[in-house]
């Protein structure tokens, strides 16, 4: 969701905030614009749609060492020219991009009318701006003026912003919203990810909310508050940060085969010379907890409802929530450890639910790929996944290796270290899959025409056949549906005939029986039956047949083959696999 990159000192502008701008579309976006100061006067070059369309109108080159640049991903206002950011104020002083969402800005809006500001756009950038402006020209003092406009706005945001007279600096505030320093030679980057500049830079700084300043090509100065801070630089594992394609003809394809080398790099980071290697605190914090809360969004909370099974065995009560209803109706238990589950560790839901639970001075501890990330900096304890960028808007490996950690973090509190060997000899299992996926080609060519699609299952297949659907909704956009397998004859079973494929999750003998019976309850509907069955459960008719250690890691399988499976329907529809549509990547707005 919305990418921002600016940087000062460079005499390859145009490339570098380019360069920056396509770093971040994985993010998702509709629109996307540069601005520079230019014969000193703020220029803007602004493009709804893809950034191969800024390229057409921007000139060869642009004479000058500072800009900044955004994707916008559409809050306030529809996609549009108009609407792009950056925007410039009314009297042209000040050009800003911005992600977040202001709050008040129908308020302020209003006040700044009334000062005979206009608007040409629908956003609340636009509004942030001549806020800006307006405080500027009675103080002439642009820190004094940041400093100002955080008390009056609320809301999120994280801002890069040109003043016309000033081409030295970048100036720059946070809250909420992710914003990065990156420090170069006699060059300096800010941006809201570090892929954005991970090649340029040398050093990060990850800002906290409430916090303003500016950055110049030999200089930067944090402040918060009034006061001048000091800055630590972030430790970034930058070769995680590889967003190659590597051969590969889409991200998500090569984040799907990625999947198992994840599970090598939780290992070595979390069990260390026969020793698990979690936070001792930590754990014993887990092992009194009498509950056990996960709270996430989308893909991660189907991985929460798997940390809830996994947490259930050991004999601890535990409870699934999806972020954006728990945080406006929360439910707090009894010596509780709150886990919360974010690829990006900047989801607006889940940071909304942190809020709350810090003032409840509860436990938390956070799921994140993200290094510096809200919920990495701000939780009690982080784990971080390890599993390197993912550049597909539709998780994959990051989501395997969430079931994967979750699944070590599990046999940390009963200190079984068995999982590690079935964690490395399920990578195998994985491969071998890998090896497979023709077959499952040729089951999304029987499926790519199909209007509608539904997947069943029972226990933890139950939630794989969630993330199955998601998954194929995400990038396919064909309409599908998870049932638990017994549900079918409570009402689904009126959606199911000669039209509707019905694929069917098995990997437990525990529900074997009844999952083969609800097959047969689809099969005598005429509906096209599709088994995706553990070997040891197979029969000779079943779809897709694979192997795991055991029916726990079984699930890893599952979520391997679902991801296949959405990926060349996809493909076979000619969809944009990697930026689906409406979708972004980090969902920075609640």
């Amino acid at each position: 969701m919305c990418g921002i990159i600016g940087v000062v000192g460079t005499n390859q502008l145009k490339n570098v905030l380019l360069n920056g701008l396509k770093s971040l579309d994985y993010r998702g976006y509709d629109s996307c614009g540069i601005a520079a100061i230019l014969n000193s006067q703020l220029q803007t070059f602004r493009s709804s749609g893809r950034i191969e369309k800024l390229e057409q109108i921007l000139p060869s080159s642009l004479p000058t060492r500072i800009g900044i640049g955004h994707t916008r991903w559409a809050t306030h206002g529809i996609p549009s020219v108009e609407n792009s950011h950056p925007q410039l104020s009314n009297k042209k002083n000040f050009a800003i991009v911005h992600n977040g969402v202001i709050d008040n800005y129908l308020e302020l809006k209003n006040e700044l009318l009334k000062k005979d500001y206009t608007f040409s756009s629908e956003t609340d950038t636009e509004v942030l701006v001549n806020l800006i402006e307006d405080i500027y020209e009675q103080n002439h003092d642009v820190l004094k003026t940041l400093e100002i406009t955080l008390t009056k706005v609320k809301g999120s945001l994280a801002i890069a912003l040109l003043l016309k007279n000033d081409e030295e600096k970048i100036y720059f505030a946070k809250r909420k919203s992710p914003l990065l320093l990156g420090v170069g030679n006699n060059i300096n980057y800010l941006a809201s990810d570090a892929t954005a500049m991970y090649q340029l830079a040398q050093k990060f700084i990850s800002l906290h909310d409430e916090e303003y300043g500016y950055i110049s090509n030999h200089n930067l100065q944090i402040f918060s508050h009034g006061e001048k801070i000091k800055y630590e630089y972030l430790k970034l594992k930058t070769e995680l940060l590889n967003q190659d394609l590597n051969g590969y003809p889409h991200h998500m394809l090569k984040e799907i085969e990625e999947t198992p080398t994840c599970f090598a790099r939780l290992i070595n980071n979390y069990f260390i010379n026969g020793k698990f290697n979690f936070n001792l605190e930590m754990i014993d914090t887990l092992k009194n907890a009498q509950n056990v809360t996960f709270i996430a969004c989308g893909t991660s909370y189907h991985a929460g409802l798997v940390g809830k099974t996994f947490i259930e065995s050991i004999g601890k009560h535990s409870n699934v929530y999806i972020a954006s209803e728990w945080a406006y109706y929360p439910e707090f238990r009894d010596n509780e450890v709150i886990i919360l589950i974010s690829q990006s560790g900047e989801t607006a839901d889940l940071i909304a639910c942190l809020e709350l639970i810090k003032k409840k001075h509860k436990k938390c501890i956070t799921i994140t790929n993200t290094r510096g990330s809200t919920l990495d900096r701000e939780c009690d304890w982080s784990l971080l996944l390890y599993a390197g960028v993912e550049i597909a808007v539709a998780s994959t490996k990051a989501y395997s290796a969430q079931i994967a950690l979750l699944f070590l973090l599990k046999s940390a509190l009963i200190d079984d270290i068995s999982c590690i060997d079935k964690l490395l000899r399920q990578t195998n299992y994985l491969k071998s899959i890998i090896a497979q996926k023709d077959k499952i080609l040729i089951l999304a060519k029987s499926i790519q025409s199909s209007s509608n699609i539904l997947f069943i299952g029972r226990g933890l297949d139950y939630f794989l056949c969630l993330e199955a659907s998601l998954k194929l909704k995400e990038i396919s956009y064909i309409h599908s549906e998870a049932f638990a397998a017994g549900e079918l004859k409570h009402g689904p079973l009126a959606l199911v005939d000669e039209n509707t494929p019905v694929f069917g999750f098995l990997t437990s003998g525990k529900s074997y029986d009844a999952i083969r019976g609800n097959f047969k309850e689809v099969q005598s509907r005429k509906g096209k039956l599709y088994p995706i069955v553990l070997k040891k459960y197979a029969c000779k008719d079943d779809s897709f047949i694979f192997d795991a250690i055991n029916e726990e890691l079984a699930i890893l399988g599952l979520a391997l083959f679902a991801q296949y499976l959405a990926y060349y329907v996809a493909l076979l529809k000619n969809k944009d696999i990697d930026k689906p549509r409406n979708l972004s990547k980090s969902v920075t707005v609640q």
